[in-house]
């Protein structure tokens, strides 16, 4: 395995990728009308989805042929977390996209400053991890030029922060799914809510309370 050729898939690609993708989709629906109805922007996020997914299942060929050249064993720890990353890729880009598709400008912008406070949270964790690991490898390199018994102990030390930092990429991408998501919750629930008052204000028995001097009366002053 070369551990090397893994610390650059996993420093550019893999901590990347996430960067990319969230911001690309921000872009397009900050860029277009807030209309859930439009047909033209339907068709339009329809195209979007479609490179976006062109775009993932390339990033996953480079992944597929390093498998192919033997440059990740396919039973290694790093191996196993880049496939859960690629799943979660596939699952949360179209969640991301169905959540920022049905908010409303206001929403949008509450969104993009989520993903920004998050990122900078994220850059300065993985980076620092990536420092950490890259000079961790220099070192190793440096004192055992040749494979050894020793050697191979301390690049497993390696790969498994390789495999931190991927499942921190992972957890990334559905931490920015679950606050969508619970954004969009909280809005329906407020929307429910208005809804189920009003109903109750223009109800046939709110209204024949409120003529003969009800309590309900004190709702409206």
């Amino acid at each position: 395995m070369s551990l090397m050729k893994i610390l650059k898939l996993v420093g550019g690609s893999i901590i990347d990728k996430p960067f990319e993708i969230i911001d690309n989709q921000l872009r397009f629906y900050q860029e277009r009308k807030n209309s859930a109805h439009d047909q033209k922007l339907r068709q339009e996020e329809a195209q979007f989805m479609q490179q976006l997914e062109f775009d993932r299942q390339k990033f996953n060929a480079e992944i597929d042929d390093m498998v192919a050249r033997k440059e990740i064993e396919r039973n290694s720890l790093v191996m196993e977390a880049i496939a859960n990353y690629q799943r979660t890729m596939a699952e949360c880009t179209v969640s991301i996209g169905n959540s920022l598709g049905n908010m409303n400008i206001e929403l949008r912008e509450r969104a993009t400053a989520l993903v920004e406070e998050k990122q900078r949270q994220y850059s300065a964790l993985q980076d620092a991890a990536m420092d950490k690991a890259s000079a961790q490898l220099e070192r190793i390199y440096e004192k055992f030029p040749t494979e050894s018994r020793a050697r191979t102990i301390m690049e497993n030390a390696v790969e498994k922060q390789l495999n931190n930092i991927i499942e921190t990429s992972d957890r990334f991408m559905r931490t920015i799914d679950a606050d969508f998501s619970k954004m969009m919750d909280s809005v329906q629930r407020i929307t429910e809510n208005t809804m189920t008052n009003a109903s109750q204000y223009i109800s046939p028995a709110f209204a024949n309370k409120a003529l003969r001097g009800g309590d309900d009366t004190k709702l409206l002053k």
